[in-house]
């Protein structure tokens, strides 16, 4: 007690509650006076002049510079000063209120420093300057490019075009700039103005660095406005959504009965995201292409997008990639896509751990599908069990694939032998993926007569497969039977030395050797010990392409 009345009485006692008084007077929201701006900018401009005169570029380009001093640096000067304290204004703000404002402050000024490096060590040609950064051909507007806060007055440049009278914007992309709630009202108005003949909004990345409440109120004013348009396509990816966010866009989405494409690719759509996306998004007749990317979604997740699927009639491109897909979740996927009509030309399932437990029921999604162009399904745990059910599916889809994807299955020489005779009836195949699987010699062997006389393909990806001499000359010796053929990818193997120099020589000899793609991650082995395999694997490809050239293959 008497500790604390010593301290309760003394000068540091007094100086502390000062301290905490001055702070709660300075945690409302941040601001500087107008003076204090204009004085920053012409500090600014004095400083930008001085350091790139001594920045050691050619005497012309200064001379260029100070011919425009008064105007050109005080516009550059101007539009830092007016980035770097919108970004300060959003960092102001937290969840339950304002930071202190010498905090604010110290942010300001970092970010202004660093604006200013960058235009002196850049050519001072940004936005604001030499141009309008956003690219417009009156059809469609694109804001991509440097990351930035939006204020209203910055909106209000930015969609110039949008908002003249008459504006005729059918495609917009608002990508990289961050709308706050005032300037997401601005942005409504200019999507209002274009209703009539706006069709494509690409609405991915535009609120972050925003606190939540403020990102989902500008999200909700956006999609209001976006209601009242006929949509085509609408891409709300890389938006920290979650459930929260996709039901604050739901109207963006949910009335639009002629919408074809939509996209939620990293947006925090978990399981409730999903079951959002399935209770919100029911005009599907017309929907042509869906994207579901890096999320968390699950198997529940994978089940409520099934349900989407199973409204989508006329579905051509479906996407569902990283997204933690596990069996169950696939086995509902899969089920979906082999209902929903036969128009798919894309499946994307990539990074999911599906198993071979899928493959059945993927096998029957493919085969339902005879205009399909393109399969990817790397990384999704198939073995040879899989592999073998796909092989069969892809071989009576032979006449429209033109891109399989199997990367990281753990593909054994035995899954190969399957595959490799699907290849052979695949006559529009152009792209083949089977890096870093378990291929070996023998499995490259049966792929080399796989791909023998495929005259569309182009691209061989074998990388990360343990092969060696052998296996690489004899998919070498296929290349030279294809006509089209622009890449081999044999990196990250066990070519030995003498190898890859009889490799180089059986390419050059087919007038093939730009094919060839860098070996900088080969590990070399020694070829002693496999000479007689190297004989036999070259004999057996020899045999195959003399019988091509015969015309009995």
């Amino acid at each position: 007690r008497t500790s604390r009345a010593f301290i309760a009485g003394s000068p540091l006692r007094h100086s502390a509650e000062e301290h905490h008084d001055r702070e709660k007077r300075t945690m409302g929201e941040w601001q500087l006076s107008s003076e204090q701006r204009a004085d920053t900018v012409e500090r600014i401009k004095e400083n930008l002049a001085t350091m790139h005169f001594f920045s050691g570029k050619p005497r012309a380009e200064v001379a260029e510079v100070a011919e425009v001093a008064e105007v050109h640096l005080g516009r550059l000067a101007g539009s830092l000063e007016k980035r770097a304290y919108t970004v300060a204004t959003v960092e102001s703000r937290t969840t339950t209120g304002f930071r202190p404002h010498h905090e604010t402050l110290k942010a300001y000024a970092r970010k202004l420093s660093a604006l200013v490096l960058d235009a002196v060590n850049g050519d001072l040609e940004m936005e604001g300057v030499g141009g309008p950064e956003q690219a417009s051909d009156g059809a469609s507007l694109d804001l991509t490019g440097a990351r930035e806060f939006l204020t209203a007055d910055i909106a209000e440049e930015k969609l110039a075009s949008m908002l003249v009278d008459g504006s005729t914007v059918s495609r917009i992309k608002f990508s990289t700039k961050s709308f706050g709630v005032d300037a997401a009202h601005v942005a409504a108005r200019a999507i209002r103005n274009i209703k009539a003949t706006l069709k494509h909004a690409d609405m991915s990345d535009i609120i972050a660095g925003r606190p939540e409440d403020e990102a989902l109120q500008a999200l909700s004013i956006i999609s209001e406005a976006l209601a009242d348009a006929q949509l085509e396509s609408l891409d709300l990816s890389d938006n920290a959504l979650g459930e929260k966010g996709i039901r604050a866009c739901a109207k963006a989405y949910a009335g639009q009965k002629a919408l074809r494409h939509i996209a939620f690719q990293n947006v925090g759509c978990s399981v409730h995201g999903c079951a959002a996306v399935d209770e919100l998004l029911v005009h599907c007749s017309e929907m042509r292409s869906i994207h579901l990317l890096n999320n968390m979604s699950g198997c529940e997740g994978a089940a409520s997008i099934a349900n989407v699927i199973a409204r989508c009639p006329r579905l051509e491109d479906f996407k569902m990639a990283s997204s933690r897909v596990g069996s169950d979740g696939g086995l509902a996927i899969a089920k979906a896509l082999a209902s929903c009509g036969k128009n798919l030309v894309s499946i994307d399932l990539h990074d999911n751990p599906l198993t071979h437990e899928v493959s059945g029921a993927l096998a029957e999604a493919i085969g339902a599908h005879p205009g399909l162009r393109r399969v990817n399904l790397n990384d999704t745990i198939m073995e040879n069990t899989g592999i073998e059910k796909l092989a069969v599916s892809l071989a009576r889809a032979a006449q429209s694939v033109e891109h399989v994807e199997l990367q990281l299955n753990e593909v054994t020489p035995e899954g190969a032998a399957e595959l490799a005779a699907s290849l052979s009836q695949l006559v529009n195949l152009r792209h083949l993926d089977l890096s870093e699987n378990e291929l070996e010699d023998d499995g490259a062997l049966e792929i080399s007569k796989g791909i023998l006389g495929l005259k569309q393909l182009e691209i061989i990806d074998v990388r990360t497969n343990m092969i060696k001499r052998g296996g690489a000359v004899a998919l070498a010796k296929a290349c030279c039977t294809l006509p089209n053929v622009k890449e081999l990818r044999l990196d990250d193997n066990n070519i030995s030395s003498e190898g890859i120099e009889h490799l180089k020589e059986v390419l050059r000899a087919g007038n093939k050797e730009h094919v060839l793609m860098t070996l900088d991650e080969n590990c070399s082995e020694d070829d002693d010990e496999f000479e007689d395999a190297h004989a036999t694997l070259d004999s057996a490809v020899d045999e195959l392409v003399a019988a091509l050239a015969a015309g009995h293959l």
